[in-house]
C-alpha cells in the first residue's frame, strides 16, 4: 500500500508543498492534484523533498510538467531537500540539469 501526504503552504504568490512518502504510479495521481489545485496565482513553487522515500518515473513526469508550467508562467519551482536516493534518480535520468534543486 503506498502511502503519499502532500502538505501544502501558501505565502502570498508562493507555494510550499511539503511530499511525504511515497510517489509511485498509484499516489502520482494525488500528488499532481494536491499541488496543480493551489497553482492559482502561484509564480514561486517549492516542493520540500526531504521526507520523500521514493519516486517513480510517475513522479518524474509530474516533475517536468510542474517545471514547464511554472516556466510558462514566467514562475519558477525548486527542489528543496531531496534524499541521496531522489537525488540519484534525478541523476540517472537527467533532470539534475532540468530542474533547480537545492540541496
Amino acid at each position: 500500500m503506498s502511502m503519499l501526504t502532500v502538505n501544502t503552504k501558501k505565502d502570498g504568490a508562493k507555494l510550499t508543498a511539503e511530499v511525504v512518502g511515497r510517489v509511485d504510479i498509484m499516489t502520482a495521481p494525488q500528488f499532481e492534484s494536491d499541488v496543480s489545485s493551489e497553482l492559482e496565482g502561484v509564480s514561486d513553487l517549492v516542493l520540500d523533498l526531504k521526507q520523500l522515500d521514493y519516486m517513480s518515473s510517475a513522479g518524474l513526469r509530474i516533475l517536468v510538467s510542474l517545471q514547464k508550467t511554472m516556466s510558462a508562467k514566467k514562475g519558477k519551482l525548486t527542489i528543496c531537500s531531496p534524499s541521496a536516493d531522489i537525488l540519484d534518480i534525478f541523476t540517472a535520468t537527467g533532470l539534475m540539469d532540468f530542474l533547480n534543486i537545492e540541496q
